[in-house]
């Protein structure tokens, strides 16, 4: 099948009829992105596999936004040999199919009989509902690569490889044949998952197998709940015996707690007697450790009082001669301050003259700043002029805005347009006569006079011709069109808005309009640049500048009072502003080196002063330290004084106070050895009792709380074994029950292996015709491929007759695996070749939307070569946004978007 003609009107962002023509061989449609390229491809898939009547969401989109146009489409095809028309328009549900015979269109079919004939030309099948797919466009689904998709995922449909047997001459089934092997297919996916090919549950042999492991379950539950009841009895009878057996032994346990008692008290009292023991030999530990460190802190409080003594006294010494330095220096420090104070007088009387000085200079600054101002308001007050001049100019011309003026255009345009339509389709009448004749003739009803000579005459009418020839009879033709009225009408309406439109201006001429907008325009321009001017010399305003020189004036005016009537300065006012400016400049100079000299002067006296203030400052400070060293030593000599007369106050010497000490400690281990003795007999005497007597406690315990879980696991038991009576069931029922299903499903077994084989011998079948019918795609694709990428590369095809992997130097590599530029040169060589076979028969579309997107230079020039090379034996299609890398091709069709939508 070829495409030659596609038109479209209201169809997404086409509001108005386009049309593409196609040619035979290689066509390359080329726009940028957005222009509508891929809106004619898909446009083509929704005519050919969409219900007309179709109201899904795709269709729906199909409409121009924001309006509630109807989309209509219609393509001119050939197949077999013959030329079709289908039109469609999916909002009106309309759908007609023609034939060409005989140069004319003749009607086949309509509405659904349309959709369904076109099919049969076409291929393919239209979805029961929903939008279509890939899978159900025919020969499209291999032979069209549609913007986005450049691989196809889907197994290949039925179409594509009936196509490919017929051309290679592989044997095709019959319909009775296709219906079997559809039957065993069917089949098949009733028992087994199609793609694991295992049993599925929910097959009629699935659920016989449940339904026996169900039963084997509820046999195996019936065995078991026997064998829980054998082993629950043999529990019980165990059970009682261990419980007897340990009321036997709670009985000797409490038996044997009550002989310990007595052991236990002599283990108490043994215990306490050690502890009071221990209390009393701590009791001596703290008094000996009290009494010898109140004999050691009174030895250290005599140290530390000499050596306080000590310190003082090298202090004193060193006092002396710190506070004859302190007293010299600060006489020197008053004598510097004040030669400071002496400077201090000076430095001000110059600053005085220096701002007297600055006011005469300041004054003679604003003056000159004034007369500045003043010229600045002049030529504020001519650019003012100028634009109320050119204002005035520009207000006086009349002409419409640029989008008024694009409006009376667009008018004047429709206006031509419209006659040339009613000229086009106007009755043209010529006449010539060899005897002069006369007569009246009506164009369209308007009554004209004429004479006939041997001259032509030529008339011209829209609807109706009437010719009265004096002395011979009358000729009237009508049209019976209203078209034409229709036309003359909107020609008069469209005139009226044109002359609405154009009365305001003072002329109806086009060119001189445009001329008067731009004259217009250059006013404007000329405007702004006054304006513009005119803020930039008077930013603050004309009434700013008049503020600023009354400002000035007010300010020069207070100047010169400021400065003393008796001062030389005071007669600088009104002379040479340059000349004055230059002197009082100088004088300004002159008066501050003065007072930078003073001030270093002072400067250095301050620095001066300042070193010796730091000098008194560490001498004071360290008099201070010195002093408050003395304050702390005698106030912590006084403190170790109290401290010592708090710790002798019971009046003992140092000696009485160590022979109390060895007394404490003969008590001390008199005390310790008999403790001894008790902390050697506590292991026979109180750990023992005490251990053994834990030992009863424990054991009594544990036989307590084994005889009552003893009581309550033979209460459960017993009500187990009850539930197990009750709920016990036959067991040679369910054994008999099985016995019936392993018959049943050893028959169905046979027949689903039977099933089984039979699916895997027509797989086999399919497969091996498949395998034969890739052979030559796999070829072509093959030598295009090593011509794009160079010999040392081979294609692989899988079991359903697409490329599967590629032979790079004896490795095989995954297309999967292969960078996203060279998956798309493969899927784009596969569809060229599978075109070119199928070509063979019968002239095929093959459709490449932004194909070789991801193709290197060298490459592309390759690929280019291949496009050609195929483009000869069938039609190619190219949709791209970048036409410059199709330039070599010389022989083919390029068909502009910008041309198209103009």
């Amino acid at each position: 099948m070829n495409i030659q003609t596609i038109q479209l009107e209201n169809w997404k962002k086409f509001t108005y009829p386009v049309e593409i023509n196609l040619k035979e061989g290689l066509n390359v449609l080329y726009g940028p992105n957005e222009s509508g390229k891929t809106t004619f491809i898909d446009s083509v898939i929704t005519t050919f596999y969409s219900k007309h009547t179709s109201n899904s969401q795709k269709i729906k989109n199909l409409i121009p936004w924001g309006t509630s146009l109807h989309p209509r489409s219609s393509i001119i095809f050939t197949t077999n040999g013959q030329e079709y028309r289908i039109s469609k328009g999916f909002q009106e549900r309309k759908s007609l199919l023609e034939k060409m015979v005989q140069g004319s269109w003749m009607k086949i079919a309509e509405g659904d009989q349309a959709d369904k004939q076109l099919i049969e030309l076409v291929g393919g099948q239209i979805p029961a509902r929903g939008d279509t797919k890939p899978e159900y466009w025919g020969l499209g689904q291999t032979l069209w690569m549609v913007q986005g998709t450049p691989i196809i995922r889907e197994d290949l449909n039925e179409e594509t490889h009936s196509s490919m047997q017929k051309m290679v001459g592989a044997t095709i089934e019959s319909e009775e044949e296709k219906n079997i092997i559809k039957e065993i297919n069917s089949r098949f996916l009733e028992n087994f998952s199609p793609k694991k090919k295992e049993l599925k549950k929910r097959s009629q042999l699935g659920i016989l197998k449940d339904e026996m492991v169900r039963l084997k379950n509820e046999l195996n539950s019936s065995h078991e709940n026997i064998h829980k009841k054998e082993a629950l009895m043999r529990t019980l009878k165990d059970n009682q015996i261990l419980f007897e057996k340990n009321k036997t032994l709670l009985k000797d346990a409490l038996k044997e707690k009550g002989e310990m008692d007595e052991k236990v008290n002599k283990a108490h009292e043994h215990q306490q007697n050690r502890e009071r023991l221990e209390g009393e030999i701590n009791k001596l530990k703290t008094e000996y450790q009290t009494s010898k460190e109140r004999i050691d802190e009174i030895k250290k409080s005599k140290t530390e009082i000499s050596k306080i003594i000590e310190t003082n006294d090298e202090i004193n010494l060193q006092l002396n001669p710190l506070n004859d330095e302190s007293s010299n220096l600060n006489q020197k420090m008053e004598n510097n301050t004040i030669s400071v104070r002496s400077l201090d007088e000076q430095i001000s009387s110059y600053l005085d003259e220096k701002k007297i000085v600055g006011i005469a200079h300041t004054a003679v600054m604003d003056e000159m700043s004034l007369d500045e101002k003043k010229n600045q308001l002049n030529d504020i007050n001519e650019l003012k002029d100028d634009f109320q001049s050119t204002k005035k100019k520009f207000d006086s011309i009349l002409v419409p805005d640029e989008k008024e003026f694009q409006k009376i255009e667009k008018l004047s345009q429709e206006i031509r347009d419209a006659k040339t339509s009613l000229k086009a389709i106007g009755l043209n009448i010529k006449t010539s006569t060899t005897h002069e004749m006369s007569g009246e003739i009506f164009l369209d009803h308007n009554q004209k006079q004429f004479n006939l000579s041997s001259e032509f005459k030529t008339w011209t009418a829209h609807q109706s011709v009437k010719i009265v020839l004096d002395h011979v009879g009358e000729i009237e033709i009508t049209s019976g069109s209203q078209d034409v009225q229709g036309m003359k009408e909107t020609l008069e309406k469209i005139k009226t808005q044109y002359q609405e439109l154009i009365d305001p201006y003072p002329t109806s001429d086009l060119s001189q309009l445009k001329s008067l907008m731009n004259q217009k325009e250059s006013l404007k321009n000329d405007l702004k640049w006054l304006q513009g001017q005119l803020d930039k010399k008077s930013k603050k305003g004309e009434e700013g500048i008049i503020n600023e020189i009354l400002t000035l004036e007010n300010k020069i005016k207070s100047n010169w009072n400021k400065i003393p009537s008796g001062s030389v300065y005071s007669e600088c006012e009104g002379k040479d502003k340059l000349k004055v400016r230059a002197e009082l400049s100088g004088k300004i100079n002159q008066i501050e080196d003065v007072i930078n000299q003073l001030q270093k002067n002072r400067q250095q006296l301050s620095e001066i002063l300042e070193n010796d203030r730091k000098t008194v400052k560490s001498t004071t400070d360290t008099i201070v330290d010195l002093k408050t060293k003395l304050h702390g030593n005698n106030q912590r000599k006084e403190e170790i004084e109290n401290r010592l007369t708090w710790l002798t106050e019971d009046g003992l010497s140092i000696e009485e106070r160590e022979y109390e000490l060895n007394q404490l400690s003969v008590k001390m281990e008199q005390k310790e050895r008999a403790l001894n003795v008790y902390m050697g007999e506590i292991d026979e005497i109180e750990v023992k009792p005490l251990k053994a007597l834990a030992g009863l406690n424990n054991r009594v315990e544990r036989l307590d709380d084994e005889i009552r879980n003893q009581e309550i696991s033979h209460a459960g038991m017993e009500r187990e074994l009850s539930m197990l009576m009750a709920q016990s069931t036959d067991s040679g029922v369910l054994e008999e029950k099985l016995a019936i299903l392993q018959q049943k499903e050893s028959k169905l077994e046979i027949e689903v292996a039977a099933i089984k084989l039979l699916y895997n011998l027509t797989s086999f079948y399919q497969e091996n015709t498949i395998c034969k019918i890739s052979q030559p795609l796999e070829r072509k694709v093959t030598g295009d491929l090593e011509k794009l990428l160079g010999p040392k590369y081979a294609l692989k095809f899988d079991s359903k007759m697409k490329p599967e992997s590629i032979d790079a130097n004896g490795e095989d590599a995954s297309l999967d695996l292969l960078s996203f530029g060279t998956q798309e040169q493969v899927w784009c060589l596969f569809r060229l070749a599978l075109g070119s076979i199928l070509s063979s028969g019968e002239r095929q579309l093959v459709v490449l939307d932004d194909p070789l997107v991801n193709t290197d230079p060298v490459r592309m020039h390759h690929a280019l070569e291949i496009l050609e090379e195929n483009a000869q034996k069938m039609q190619v299609l190219v949709v791209t946004c970048d036409v410059d890398k199709y330039d070599s091709l010389s022989g083919a069709n390029f068909i502009s978007m910008a041309e198209i939508i103009s």
